[in-house]
């Protein structure tokens, strides 16, 4: 189990920064303010990268109208939550690239709209799981190295040995062992 104050000082030990944070929120060294400025965006380029067990989810979505534009039948809100929208759920439990529901994401009056010609659509998304209790341990190491990645400069006062980079490789090696186990976790229909 990690907390957004240990993730953020795991990243500033890939980065050689002993010195750890407390109060991510409060505190107003520089390691705190590269935390507290880069860790949302961190979390949700981690999200968006796979289909995570944990964070995927089923929801009714909300009507906004009928008939929004020449292409498509209904315009739904964007769920507030939403890092990646998947699919509109059919009747069918294992989807077919025939029986699949197209959608498009797009903007109306009211914020993100998801354009689709179901009727009563229910969207699969990677929803937006921001308590890290949540987070599988490799999740959470993936995330530590993209959020080290995003800080590097900043508080390594400037990069010079790449340490950026460095963490990028490492990031991409963890997700992809995360990813790999997540998959793991289930077996899907043939």
């Amino acid at each position: 189990m990690s907390s957004q104050v240990e993730i953020c000082n795991m990243a500033l030990w890939h980065l050689g920064v002993s010195k750890t944070i407390a109060n991510v929120e409060t505190e107003m060294s520089i390691e705190a303010i590269g935390c507290r400025m880069f860790y949302d965006n961190a979390l949700k380029v981690t999200l968006k990268s796979f289909q995570w067990p944990f964070a995927t989810i089923e929801s009714e979505l909300s009507l906004v109208g009928e008939d929004p534009n020449d292409e498509w039948a209904f315009s739904y809100q964007y769920p507030s939550d939403c890092i990646d929208a998947i699919q509109i759920q059919n009747e069918m439990r294992n989807q077919t690239r025939q029986s699949r529901i197209p959608f498009e994401i797009g903007k109306g009056d009211s914020g993100r709209l998801i354009f689709t010609d179901l009727e009563d659509a229910k969207l699969k998304y990677v929803s937006l799981v921001d308590d890290a209790e949540f987070y599988p341990e490799d999740f959470t190491l993936a995330l530590s190295y993209k959020l080290a990645e995003l800080i590097a400069p900043g508080v390594t006062a400037g990069d010079p040995f790449d340490i950026k980079g460095k963490c990028s490789k490492l990031f991409m090696q963890e997700i992809s062992t995360a990813k790999a186990n997540a998959a793991n976790e289930c077996q899907p229909d043939d």
